[in-house]
């Protein structure tokens, strides 16, 4: 298990596990409520009811009303709405006492009496066993009455399970970005409006393929225009105030987290990408009205050739006049001349002439900024930015180990400690990396540079060499060294066990005194 491969492997099944299961948590509600019966409940009289069915439907009731209405739900809503539903899908006629309290026990079901769903798991990476919490619908105070909202958890179940109605996915998405940001899980809103970009991006391309299918086809072109325009154009007002929505709800946590004196580090980071990348969102998502309107217009202008051609290509003027020969009756010239010996005396103006209007140009108007297809910037995955942010630091760290073993032949920890606050000053103790780098240095006991550059058996050789291979200078060609774990008391323990630990600061959590380097 020395290899990267090994490492990267391990570190997938172990350190990944926890973040799995809380993806995985968002299922275990509906499974749970599915696997319910209500055969105990008023003696079974209630048992052939579905949980699964009815708790999906609540959700999906939650969802019309807090999101699409942004309307509060009370849980006489709720009872009116069970109510009509056992009615329709269960032919249920129950008393009006009866009704209410079936009702109340359905709903207190989904809510699981206030409290989160929660199973539990073993967590390798901790080796302990920890509690997942789920929820699917949260109650609040509005007006002195109790109100209910589902939770971002439950929309993200709820969406993963089909698209609602006939929304648009930019549309359906921003619901779920408006919840993750009022809960402040600014990293999984990053991942929401990424989602979103590439949906617009999928939206521009399809724009061209319909140009594409009308260039040979007109009525396959039309059908595909017309579909185009039912799932993408008809919700570009909804998509633009949800945007604006979004855009003051993150404007108002990046004020917040500016304001505050004492902020986390970490969110303060998410807050400022999400923002970038919000604003990216809009920015596209203007460009596809754009190419939506420059599609309608084109789309007319292929139409109306097309009508012209046709029309001219289906009537021949000589064929119908040697038809009228061979039947010898000049009766059927009247079919050519009476259309133009009765002319429309009825005027109308067309409505498609509106647009036209809107969209003639205006004297002195400003030039509308123009944008260039092009690809759009490569995103990375949080593990490639961790992996990419440690190759640096310990790169550096490494770098500077190994110029100062051409210059001392001996030194301990606390000596390094001084070049490097010297040379990064005293921000380097600040920094995790320089902790987790050591713990890693130490894991051998010999380094040979010419052996590593041809076989690397730990994750700190890999990056040793990939440094080596990049530096053009070949002043460590050749060096070797090793590292002494020496302890004041019970030098055994610190040869196995590795470093103690010591005051924080300088040297951070271990004993400088403990660890030597020498050249070989």
């Amino acid at each position: 298990m020395g290899t990267e491969a090994d490492y990267r492997l391990v570190n997938d099944i172990i350190d990944h596990h926890g973040e799995r299961v809380q993806n995985l948590k968002k299922y275990y509600p509906f499974f749970y409520l599915q696997a319910t019966s209500l055969a105990q409940y008023h003696e079974g009289k209630y048992a052939h009811l579905d949980m699964g069915y009815i708790s999906l439907a609540l959700l999906r009731f939650f969802i019309e009303e807090n999101n699409f209405n942004e309307q509060e739900v009370t849980l006489k809503q709720v009872q009116a709405f069970l109510a009509e539903l056992l009615l329709r899908d269960f032919d249920l006629h129950l008393p009006e006492e009866e009704e209410k309290e079936l009702t109340t026990y359905l709903f207190d079901k989904l809510r699981n009496d206030g409290k989160p769903f929660q199973f539990e798991y073993f967590d390798p990476a901790d080796k302990k066993r920890k509690t997942a919490r789920m929820k699917l619908v949260e109650s609040g105070i509005s007006g002195g009455n109790v109100v209910y909202s589902i939770t971002a958890d439950a929309i993200e179940f709820y969406l993963d399970t089909k698209e609602i109605r006939e929304e648009s996915k930019i549309n359906i998405e921003q619901l779920l970005l408006e919840k993750m940001i009022r809960t402040k899980n600014f990293a999984g809103g990053i991942e929401v409006v990424r989602r979103m970009n590439s949906e617009v991006n999928r939206l521009r391309r399809r724009k061209k393929e319909v140009l594409m299918i009308m260039g040979y086809n007109v009525f396959e072109g039309v059908a595909a225009l017309a579909e185009f325009n039912r799932t993408g154009v008809r919700w570009f007002k909804e998509e633009q105030r949800a945007f604006t929505r979004n855009k003051q709800l993150a404007d108002a946590a990046r004020q917040k987290a500016e304001s505050s004196q004492v902020t986390d580090g970490q969110a303060f980071k998410e807050i400022f990408r999400l923002d970038k990348e919000l604003q990216k969102a809009m920015a596209n998502h203007g460009r596809l009205l754009a190419d939506c309107m420059e599609l309608q217009v084109r789309a007319d202008e292929i139409i109306h050739k097309y009508k012209f051609s046709r029309l001219k290509n289906a009537f021949d003027f000589g064929s119908f006049l040697s038809k009228a020969k061979e039947q010898d009756d000049a009766s059927c010239l009247g079919e050519l001349v009476l259309p133009l010996l009765m002319p429309q005396i009825k005027k109308h103006f067309s409505l498609a002439q509106v647009e036209n209007i809107l969209l003639a140009p205006v004297p002195n108007e400003e030039k509308p900024q123009s944008f260039q297809d092009g690809c759009e910037e490569d995103y990375r995955f949080e593990d490639e930015i961790e992996e990419e942010r440690i190759d640096g630091n310990y790169g550096a760290i490494l770098k500077t180990l190994l110029d100062t073993l051409l210059e001392r032949p001996r030194f301990d920890l606390a000596e390094f400690n001084e070049v490097l606050e010297d040379k990064y000053f005293d921000e380097i103790f600040k920094n995790s990396d320089y902790y987790s780098f050591l713990v890693q240095l130490c894991q051998k006991r010999l380094y040979d540079l010419e052996e590593i550059r041809k076989k690397q058996d730990t994750f700190l050789d890999g990056i040793l060499a990939r440094m080596l291979a990049g530096l053009p200078d070949t002043k460590y060609r050749g060096l070797r060294f090793g590292i002494e774990l020496v302890s004041d008391i019970g030098g055994e323990d610190a040869q196995a066990g590795g470093l103690s630990h010591g005051e924080p600061g300088k040297g951070g959590a271990f004993c400088t005194s403990n660890v030597r380097f020498y050249r070989l």
